[in-house]
């Protein structure tokens, strides 16, 4: 038999967290042949000189929904090995987009300068979004969750209030609308509004819908700080009354006097699994800071009603001396370790890449670092982002060398040209694998190469209950990443992040090649993958 490509004096790790062994891997129309030993002729013969061969990548949580139609070709998520990526995170998704939620996804690429090259209008549905997704390709495959937030922004908008029981049915009939498009399961972002103002019977109500279809439960909590272990145990309710697989996202604990928390939670994650029946896990991103935009340090009452209510709080001096007070007690504790990002406005572009105690060190006018955060919300209309140092080095390992943790990077597929290479991201966009591959694998000794591998492949595909992908196996979709597991490293760091990896030789998308010899290749292989 002739197979199309054959790579030879490899390093095998199939994604199981078996040992790695040697031999060869043959691909043929799109599919993994035959490993280990192989005979017979191939097309191309690459030999990778003990590099390793491991499933390609599987970024379980993503929020890449509005770049891939910018980005078709995913450059940072392919080029640090990423084959699969799980979109609609954190309770915000491209689809569906009715009600509030179409202005808000039109307003997003309309203030990241992509509005005359993505038509967003061409999409409502689930359905929609894979639709124009596959009209011109994509680099690497693709299946989203169903954000709870557009959900309750398409019926009852950005309100502090309960939903009615027709509205409540009107939010079900949505998610099972998604979910029969192919959503692989919902998402909510409890610390973000609107989702923030759901009780949690409401998120019960929704994730049982989602759990009659086989999906599963991702949430971003709503608290990751002083109310971490609270907000675990809402969680896991959550999980028990709708019989639903729960993922806690990018689970951390956010704070000086929150760290060492984890410790608890995990392991009542493990007695929730034990004693309950909760399929619980988790992902993490191998960073001690995190980001999300500038305005979510203000109180959540303050967003009600959206950010053009907000913009009208921030003007009045009753709402804003509030809302000042709330933030200096409850929302920030080191002004240091707030670093501006991104921001839209030009009169703006001296923050980014500064952090609030810097900018206040250089205020001409003597603004204390409270008010200089206020001023930049509303001078930029709160469509900043930031970076929040918060995070332990201690809890980043502990949770990473955990049995329930897989990898996710919490980022989206970039590009360090045109606007996507805008500010200064989070260096998670251009690295998350290669960090915990270089960083925490090779010189921290922190887990074995093989469960790393199995972190990043063969266990977010079982929480995807995807069976043809995160293993090698004959049969098996052929996405593949080849690596070096000595050079592989993240150059970019928090000021300079826009940087790809060293050591990604080879990366294969259903049989070919996305990256050959570090290099993209521009083709777009890749697909939708329906629950």
């Amino acid at each position: 038999m002739s197979y199309d490509v054959v790579f030879e004096n490899a390093r095998i790790i199939d994604g199981t967290g078996s040992p790695w062994y040697r031999g060869k891997v043959a691909v043929d129309d799109g599919q993994l042949e035959a490993i280990g030993r192989v005979d017979d002729d191939a097309e191309i013969v690459v030999d990778v000189e003990g590099s390793v061969i491991a499933p390609g990548f599987i970024d379980i949580h993503t929020h890449s929904d509005f770049t891939l139609p910018a980005n078709r070709n995913a450059h940072s998520k392919v080029r640090q090995g990423v084959t699969l990526e799980i979109v609609g995170n954190c309770g915000t998704s491209a689809a569906p987009r009715y009600g509030s939620a179409d202005r808000a996804i039109d307003d997003w690429f309309a203030k990241n300068g992509l509005a005359e090259e993505v038509d967003a209008s061409e999409w409502e549905s689930v359905a929609d979004y894979f639709d124009f997704l596959e009209r011109d390709g994509l680099s690497l495959s693709v299946g989203t969750l169903v954000g709870h937030g557009n959900i309750r922004a398409a019926v009852i908008g950005y309100e502090d209030r309960t939903p009615t029981a027709t509205e409540l049915e009107e939010m079900q009939t949505l998610v099972s609308e998604a979910m029969e498009n192919g959503a692989v399961g919902l998402s909510t972002g409890l610390f973000y509004p609107p989702g923030c103002y759901a009780e949690t019977d409401e998120v019960v109500a929704l994730a049982e819908v989602a759990a009659e279809y086989g999906g599963i439960y991702a949430t971003h909590m709503r608290s990751e700080s002083d109310d971490l272990i609270g907000s675990v145990e809402e969680t896991l309710e959550i999980g028990r009354r709708a019989d639903i697989p729960v993922q806690i996202s990018h689970h951390k604990a956010i704070g000086p006097k929150n760290w060492g928390k984890v410790r608890y939670t995990l392991r009542r994650m493990e007695l929730a699994r034990e004693r309950d029946g909760v399929e619980v896990q988790c992902d993490q991103y191998p960073y001690i800071a995190s980001s999300t935009s500038l305005g979510v340090l203000l109180p959540n009452w303050a967003h009600d009603g959206g950010d053009d209510a907000l913009i009208q709080r921030l003007l009045d001096e009753e709402e804003r001396a509030r809302i000042r007070e709330n933030l200096a007690t409850d929302r920030t504790s080191d002004w240091d370790g707030i670093l501006v990002t991104n921001v839209q406005n030009p009169a703006l572009q001296e923050y980014q890449g500064k952090t609030i105690a810097d900018i206040a060190d250089h205020d001409d006018d003597d603004r204390p670092p409270a008010e200089i955060l206020l001023d930049i919300v509303l001078e930029d209309k709160n469509q900043t982002m930031h970076v929040n140092f918060g995070m332990d080095e201690d809890d980043i390992e502990y949770v990473m060398s955990h049995d329930l943790t897989m990898v996710g990077s919490d980022g989206s597929s970039l590009c360090p040209c045109g606007p996507l290479g805008e500010g200064v991201p989070h260096p998670r966009n251009y690295g998350t694998f290669p960090h915990v591959l270089g960083k925490y694998v090779r010189e921290k000794e922190v887990i074995p190469l093989e469960e790393a591998v199995h972190k990043m492949t063969g266990m977010p595909a079982a929480r995807l209950g995807i069976d043809d992908r995160g293993i090698l196996k004959r049969g098996a979709r052929a996405d593949l990443t080849i690596f070096d597991s000595e050079a592989i490293h993240q150059p970019g760091d928090f000021l300079d992040p826009a940087k790809y990896p060293d050591g990604i030789e080879h990366v294969l998308v259903n049989g070919e090649f996305v990256v050959r010899d570090g290099d993209h290749t521009g083709a777009r292989p890749g697909e939708v993958i329906r629950q």
